[in-house]
C-alpha cells in the first residue's frame, strides 16, 4: 500500500511540474500562433520544447529526486522527448483535420495523451538509477 502511495504522490507532483511546462507551452504556442497568423503544429512543436526546458530541471530534481547522472538522464531524455514530440504534432495535426474546434481543444486533448506517456517513460527510463528495478517498490524508508 506504501508503493501505491508513493507513486500517487509521484504522479502527483508530476502533474504540478506539468502545469509549469504546459503553461510554458501554451503560452509560447498561443504567441506564435497570433504572430504567425496560423500554423499550429508548427507553433506548438515549438512550444513543446520550451516547455521540455521547463520540465527537466522540475522532474530530476522534485518529482523523481534522481539520482541518475545528468550524462546519462540528458541522453535519455532527449530521446523521450523526441517521441513526444513526434506524437504531439501527429496527434495534433490530426485532431486539427477531424475536429472542427479551436486549436487550444485539440492540444489539450493531445497533452492529455503526452502526459500519459511522458511519465510512464520518465519513471520507468529516464530518472530510475541504476540499482533501481523497473517496477515500483516498496518504500525503503
Amino acid at each position: 500500500m506504501k508503493a501505491v502511495i508513493a507513486e500517487a504522490r509521484r504522479f502527483l507532483s508530476y502533474g504540478i511540474a506539468g502545469l509549469a511546462a504546459t503553461a510554458s507551452h501554451y503560452a509560447t504556442m498561443m504567441g506564435l500562433v497570433w504572430a504567425m497568423g496560423g500554423r499550429e503544429v508548427l507553433a506548438s512543436s515549438l512550444g513543446f520544447i520550451v516547455g521540455a526546458l521547463v520540465k527537466y530541471p522540475l522532474n530530476y530534481w522534485l518529482v523523481f529526486a534522481s539520482r541518475q547522472h545528468h550524462r546519462v538522464a540528458v541522453p535519455r531524455f532527449v530521446i523521450s522527448l523526441a517521441l513526444s514530440f513526434a506524437l504531439n504534432a501527429i496527434l495534433l495535426a490530426l485532431l486539427l483535420r477531424l475536429l472542427d474546434v479551436h486549436y487550444m481543444v485539440s492540444q489539450v486533448l493531445t497533452t492529455g495523451v503526452v502526459i500519459m506517456v511522458n511519465y510512464v517513460m520518465a519513471r520507468l527510463w529516464v530518472f530510475r538509477h541504476r540499482s533501481e528495478s523497473t517496477t515500483p517498490s516498496i518504500d525503503r524508508h
